[in-house]
C-alpha cells in the first residue's frame, strides 16, 4: 500500500514540474491583482492599447482605418504647439509623442505643420505600444458615418467638420450634425467615387440651418467629389471666376444673393475611409439667387433638347417637374403657387418663333441683356461645351416687376481644356454654340448686343479674366492641393487621375492663354 502512494506522488510531482516548464519562455500579457493583505488572488489578461476617439484642442481627428492613421488640419504656413490631447483612457493609458509620454487632457509641446507625419504610440497598462501616424493637412476635413451604403434616397448619418481656417471666416473649429444624407448628380452618380447632397438635421430629424465655413446659414449641402476633373479644382475655379464679376441684374435689390454657388476644398473620411478631395459647396437654388417667393421662378437645364436649344416648343404638363429637358428647381411641386411651366414655354416659343423684328424690339424685355453678354463672354473664355444650354439654371426675380430672365453657372467640370468626359479639349471658339438664344443676339445685334460683348470684354481682359489673374487662381488651387500633400492622396486613393496635378495645371495655364487670344481675336472681330 505504501508503494502505491509513493507512485502516485512521484507521477503528480513529474506531472506539475512538466506544467512548470511548458511555460518558460511565454511572453506575459497578464496583470496579476490582490487582496488587502498583498497576496495574489487572480490574473486578468491586459488587452493592447487602441488610440480612440482622438482629439486635438477638443477637435476630432478623423481616422482611416486601412492606414492606421489618424488627419488633422492646421492651416497653411501656420505651426500648432501646446495643443491639448485627449482620448479614450479605457482603450489606451497613455500615448507617445516624439518619445514624450502624454496623458488624455496633457498639453504637447511637439511642433504640427501642414504636410507633416507624425507617429504616435498608444500605451497599455503595461507600457506595450500600438503604433498610429498622425497626418498633418491643410484641408478642412469632414467626417461622415453612415449606418448603410449611401444610395439615391436619404439615410440618416453623422457629420462631422474640423475646419482649420474658422477664425478668418467667422466660424467655427469643429462642427458636428445628424444628416440625411444620399448621392447626387445625373451622370456623375455612376462615377466610382460619389458625389453627395447632405442635409442637416437635429435629432428630430428637423432641418437645421449652419453657416458652415463661413458661408450662407443653411441645413442642404452639395460634397462635390469632381471625379472626372484631372485637376481637382475645374469646377470650383471657374465658378470663382464667373462670380468674380457677374451677379444676380437684381444685386442692388437683393444685396445678399448670389449668382452661382461658393465653396471650400476639403478632405472627407467615410466610415472611417479616407474618400479623397471634396468641394464643400452651397446649392444654387432660390435661398442663393433670392429670386422673391411665389413670384420668382427657377429652371434648371439638364438635357440637350430642342427645348432647352431654344429650337421649339411642346406641351407641358403641370403637374410634372420636368419638361423638355428642363427641371423645376424653384417653386417645386406641392408648393404655393403651384409651379407653372407656361412663363418657360413662352420665352422658347418666342425666341424660336418671333419674327426677326418681334425679336429685336421686345428681347430686351424678355431676357437680361448684360447677363446674356457675361455669360457669352464666359462661355467662351472657358470653352464650357457642356454649358452652352445644358448645365444652366435660367431663372427671372418676379414676374410682377422684374421678369427678364438670367443665366447662372453650373456644373463646369468640362471646361478649361478638357470636355466633360475629362479628355483634352483644344482650344476653339464656341461663339454662340448651340443657343438660339445667343444666336439671334449674334445674328441680330438687338440692343447693339455686339458693341456691348466687345466693351465688357475689352475691360474684363484686363481685370478678372486676364492672363495674369487666371493663372494666379490656377496656382492658388494647385498650391493648396499639392503642399497639403492632398491630391497626392487623392491620386492613391483613386486610380483615374494619370499625372501630377503640377503638370495638369500648366496645361491649363497654358490652354488658358491661347484661348484669350483666341476670344480676343473673335470678339474684337465682331
Amino acid at each position: 500500500m505504501k508503494t502505491r502512494y509513493l507512485l502516485y506522488a512521484i507521477l503528480v510531482l513529474l506531472f506539475i514540474n512538466g506544467c512548470k516548464k511548458n511555460n518558460i519562455g511565454k511572453p506575459s500579457t497578464n496583470s496579476t491583482t490582490g487582496n488587502n493583505d498583498g497576496k495574489p488572488t487572480q490574473t486578468l489578461p491586459t488587452a493592447p492599447a487602441q488610440l480612440l476617439g482622438f482629439k486635438i484642442n477638443g477637435a476630432s481627428c478623423a481616422f482611416d482605418s486601412t492606414t492606421n492613421a489618424y488627419y488633422y488640419p492646421v492651416p497653411v504656413s501656420v505651426s500648432l504647439s501646446g495643443y491639448v490631447v485627449s482620448f479614450d483612457t479605457t482603450a489606451a493609458k497613455a500615448i507617445l509623442i516624439d518619445n514624450t509620454r502624454l496623458k488624455a487632457g496633457a498639453i504637447a509641446n511637439y511642433t504640427l505643420t501642414t504636410n507633416q507625419e507624425v507617429e504616435i504610440k498608444a500605451l497599455n497598462s503595461l507600457n506595450a505600444a500600438t503604433t498610429y501616424k498622425l497626418i498633418i493637412t491643410g484641408l478642412p476635413i469632414v467626417t461622415l458615418k453612415a449606418g448603410a451604403a449611401i444610395g439615391d434616397n436619404q439615410i440618416s448619418g453623422a457629420f462631422n467638420l474640423v475646419n482649420p481656417d474658422y477664425q478668418a471666416q467667422g466660424s467655427k473649429l469643429e462642427m458636428s450634425s445628424n444628416i440625411m444624407i444620399n448621392i447626387r448628380g445625373a451622370t456623375s452618380r455612376y462615377y466610382p467615387k460619389s458625389s453627395y447632397a447632405v442635409h442637416l438635421v437635429d435629432a428630430s430629424g428637423a432641418d437645421t440651418d449652419a453657416p458652415l465655413m463661413g458661408l450662407r446659414n443653411d441645413n442642404s449641402w452639395i460634397l462635390d467629389a469632381m471625379y472626372i476633373d484631372q485637376a481637382r479644382m475645374r469646377n470650383r475655379l471657374t465658378t470663382d471666376i464667373w462670380n468674380s464679376f457677374n451677379n444676380v441684374p437684381y444685386i442692388a435689390s437683393e444685396p445678399t444673393a448670389h449668382n452661382g454657388t461658393r465653396g471650400y476644398m476639403t478632405e472627407v473620411f467615410l466610415n472611417n475611409k479616407y474618400a479623397g478631395i471634396y468641394c464643400l459647396t452651397e446649392k444654387l437654388d432660390r435661398k442663393q439667387l433670392q429670386v422673391k417667393k411665389q413670384y420668382g421662378d427657377i429652371y434648371k437645364a439638364n438635357d440637350w433638347t430642342n427645348q432647352t436649344d431654344f429650337y421649339s416648343v411642346a406641351p407641358f404638363d403641370n403637374t410634372l417637374d420636368t419638361w423638355g429637358g428642363w427641371e423645376l428647381e424653384y417653386p417645386d411641386l406641392g408648393d404655393t403657387p403651384a409651379p407653372d411651366w407656361s412663363y418657360l414655354y413662352n420665352i422658347v416659343n418666342f425666341i424660336s418663333t418671333s419674327t426677326d423684328e418681334e425679336f429685336s424690339s421686345q428681347i430686351k424685355n424678355k431676357v437680361d441683356i448684360n447677363n446674356m453678354v457675361d455669360y457669352f463672354i464666359f462661355m467662351n473664355i472657358t470653352e464650357a461645351f457642356d454649358n452652352q444650354n445644358k448645365n444652366t439654371f435660367f431663372s427671372f426675380y418676379d414676374y410682377r416687376t422684374a421678369g427678364a430672365f438670367f443665366y447662372s453657372a453650373w456644373d463646369l467640370d468640362g471646361s478649361m481644356g478638357r470636355n466633360a468626359g475629362g479628355y483634352y479639349k483644344a482650344n476653339d471658339v464656341l461663339g454662340a454654340g448651340n443657343n438660339e438664344l445667343l444666336q439671334r443676339l449674334i445674328k441680330l445685334n438687338p440692343e447693339n448686343f455686339k458693341g456691348l460683348l466687345k466693351s465688357r470684354w475689352n475691360s474684363l481682359k484686363s481685370n478678372q479674366l486676364s492672363k495674369t489673374t487666371i493663372s494666379a487662381r490656377i496656382e492658388a488651387y494647385r498650391k493648396m492641393l499639392v503642399n497639403t500633400n492632398a491630391f497626392a492622396r487623392e491620386r492613391y486613393r483613386w486610380a483615374n487621375i494619370t499625372q501630377d496635378l503640377d503638370p495638369e495645371a500648366a496645361y491649363m495655364t497654358g490652354w488658358y492663354t491661347d484661348q484669350y487670344n483666341m476670344i480676343d481675336a473673335y470678339i474684337n472681330g465682331l
